[in-house]
């Protein structure tokens, strides 16, 4: 079956092929109507010929004839994550009002995988990548100073000049959590984590530790540190809150939702009851907090602000040379007590 081109449509609504350019190109206003300078008529008559002939734009062809795609890649660890998400959300609702298509991809904490993804996103052409690395990802992203493609990182960092960054003060956030305990009067204070190295339950599990110190419960610093395993983590965590109790540990800082929801299911099973037998404080937002009375304490991300800021500066770094104290962007956190 013959491909249906440009001339083709051209030649079928009787006008100029630059015409129907113009209107197969052009964007649709938030009040509906063609942003472009073609009689209405004239390009209703267009558009209903190309559907007529079935014609498809090629959207590749004309990303190399102008040299942009407008299209934008993000790949994060696991797009079934609700932080990810949401944060994916809001990232699409903004490169859209900015005329973007986006592209998401889950890495599943493997190099070998986010190697794949990147070469795939820079094979579709995209402009731009926003990126929470995983582990192991620091040579594939250097990669990227030489397609010369604008990286802009997120919730976590690798080394490298050349990316932006949007990131969170992790560890005045592990730091605040383990201090409210603190002042609460737990002393016995513990924190789950991750066996990965993920740059940013590793920051928070450094300032709990500062906070800790500073307060001279050193020797009550204990950090388990959970499988990434769906499979087994579960079971850790039971047996994490078991040994717990059994030890009388008063307070536990869970550096992330699904941690925290486990916890929950585990302390339910062993007959723990928030502020009573055991105190805690949280990350990120979820209604199992507010359905505890008191509501659990939580620290929350600026998702929102995150998203904003990382489309900006990718897309300041497309246009210039951007300087190095603009280029990394420290969030801070807020405190639901």
């Amino acid at each position: 079956m013959k491909k249906i081109t440009i001339r083709d449509v051209a030649k079928e609504a009787g006008v100029s092929v630059t015409l129907v350019s113009f209107v197969l190109n052009a964007k649709v206003g938030e009040d509906g109507k063609l942003d472009c300078p073609v009689n209405v008529n004239t390009a209703a008559r267009v558009l209903a010929v190309a559907q007529k002939l079935g014609y498809k734009r090629n959207n590749a062809a004309a990303s190399l004839r102008s040299g942009r795609s407008h299209t934008l890649a993000v790949i994060i660890t696991d797009i079934a994550s609700p932080f990810f998400a949401e944060m994916c959300r809001n990232i699409e609702n903004i490169a859209y009002k900015a005329g973007y298509t986006v592209i998401f991809a889950s890495s599943d904490e493997s190099a070998p995988k986010f190697s794949q993804l990147v070469d795939a996103m820079i094979g579709y052409n995209v402009e731009g990548l926003i990126v929470a690395p995983c582990p192991g990802s620091e040579p594939i992203l250097e990669r990227m100073q030489f397609y010369n493609i604008p990286t802009v990182l997120i919730d976590r960092d690798v080394p490298g000049d050349s990316f932006g960054r949007v990131l969170v003060d992790n560890v005045h956030s592990g730091r605040q959590a383990a201090e409210y305990l603190i002042k609460n009067g737990s002393r016995k204070i513990e924190m789950l984590s991750y066996s990965l190295d993920i740059q940013s339950l590793v920051d928070r599990v450094a300032g709990y530790e500062e906070a800790m110190k500073d307060a001279g419960l050193e020797e009550n610093i204990r950090v388990h540190r959970l499988s990434s395993s769906s499979v087994n983590v579960e079971a850790e965590v039971y047996e994490v809150m078991k040994e717990a109790k059994e030890r009388g540990v008063e307070a536990f800082i869970f550096p992330s939702k699904r941690m925290a929801i486990l916890a929950f299911s585990a302390m339910q099973a062993l007959d723990m009851r928030f502020n009573k037998d055991v105190d805690c404080v949280c990350f990120d937002e979820s209604d199992v907090y507010n359905l505890s009375v008191p509501p659990i304490p939580h620290i929350v991300q600026p998702l929102g602000e995150i998203a904003l800021r990382a489309f900006n500066l990718f897309q300041k770094m497309l246009k210039e040379d951007v300087p190095p104290e603009e280029k990394n962007i420290l969030l801070k956190t807020e405190f639901i007590k």
